[in-house]
């Protein structure tokens, strides 16, 4: 095998506040099957990876859609659960806002 097309071996190593680990060559970065597991990942999935601050996120999508109806549910959007009801839901609102601003 060409050194170009050789694997690195991920060393992976736990702490108290999580695993250390290494990127190969490639790029590539496995997540210890604990950490799977703890984030609901055991047969895969899809995740969002962002850069916050200069450190990697990963988030599964799961974790993001309970995040966002936990806002809906927090701010009363929860109502406006359809497509079709938000978007009136928003015209009546940008409809207030514009009669607002001209009457400043």
């Amino acid at each position: 095998m060409s050194s170009s097309h050789k694997r690195s071996v991920a060393t992976v190593t736990s702490t108290a506040k999580g695993v250390h680990g290494q990127v190969s060559e490639s790029g590539r970065l496995s997540l210890p099957a604990a950490v799977r597991r703890e984030v609901g990942l055991e047969r895969g999935g899809p995740v969002r990876i962002d850069v916050v601050d200069g450190s990697i996120r990963i988030r599964t999508v799961t974790e993001i859609k309970d995040r966002i109806r936990a806002l809906a549910r927090s701010t009363g959007f929860a109502e406006k659960a359809s497509v079709d009801d938000f978007v009136a839901w928003r015209a009546a609102e940008r409809t207030d806002e514009e009669k607002k601003a001209s009457e400043r």
